[in-house]
């Protein structure tokens, strides 16, 4: 295990130095993104979807830049076997899970200065920095879940070469779907749909003690879990089952 984490820790180091390797700006461009989306929506939004949502500024940077992190990763991870690594994995005998745990390493790390702009903004509107510790906590199961959702996608997209493609398709669809430019409210159509969507308990929780300084609900803590063991292993038992023959087909 210290083995595997410590190869990944090296490659996703190394990835994240070469992304931003020969920009005077660095880290600038990638945190224009997220930045410039906020601005963008912000202004839109404001008064039509969120003139009902207390402190609407964090409630929607925060959703965009874990939702940011989530998508960076899982788009990644499922050409990571297929394009990014493959000469990689025919030449070496080496664990590839260690490929999968980098890519959510790097996108953690540039997650993180993502949280920083989210906590002057914080500031900004005068809420309880101190908050900010329940996020670190969450970011534990957060990661766990991502991280098992690349392990399968990576997995069956080497069976299953558009799958890719589709995921690209889904995960836009998925951006609408989630509560992050608006609310849901209760015993809406939306709400029973998101039941079903992992992100929903992730980024409500999250709004829930970050911004707003409540004690969230039973069934959120229980869906924060429940999604974040069942996406690892059910990720950790398909890349267990197709791993072997991973390199037979790239």
């Amino acid at each position: 295990m210290d083995m595997l984490l410590n190869v990944s820790w090296q490659i996703a180091r190394a990835e994240f130095k070469l992304k931003n390797e020969g920009s005077y700006l660095g880290l600038v461009w990638y945190l224009l993104n997220p930045v410039l989306l906020f601005t963008l929506l912000f202004f839109i939004f404001l008064d039509r979807l969120g003139s009902s949502i207390p402190d609407y500024a964090p409630y929607l940077f925060l959703g965009i830049i874990m939702f940011n992190f989530f998508q960076s990763s899982t788009l990644e991870s499922g050409k990571t076997f297929i394009k990014e690594n493959n000469y990689l994995i025919k030449s070496i005998n080496f664990p590839r899970q260690a490929l999968i745990i980098a890519i959510v390493l790097k996108n953690l790390l540039s997650h993180l200065f993502e949280v920083l702009l989210f906590a002057i903004l914080l500031l900004y509107f005068h809420l309880n920095l101190a908050n900010l510790l329940y996020y670190l906590i969450i970011m534990v199961p957060f990661c766990l879940f991502i991280f098992g959702f690349c392990l399968a996608l990576s997995s069956l997209t080497v069976f299953f070469a558009d799958l890719g493609n589709i995921w690209n398709f889904a995960v836009r669809i998925l951006w609408f779907g989630t509560p992050i430019l608006y609310a849901v409210n209760e015993r809406s159509t939306l709400l029973y749909i998101n039941l079903f969507n992992p992100l929903y308990y992730f980024i409500t929780l999250t709004r829930e003690l970050v911004i707003y300084g409540h004690s969230p609900s039973v069934s959120l803590i229980l869906g924060t879990i429940f999604w974040s063991l069942a996406f690892l292993l059910l990720g950790t038992w398909i890349f267990a089952t197709l791993n072997k023959k991973i390199p037979e087909l790239i």
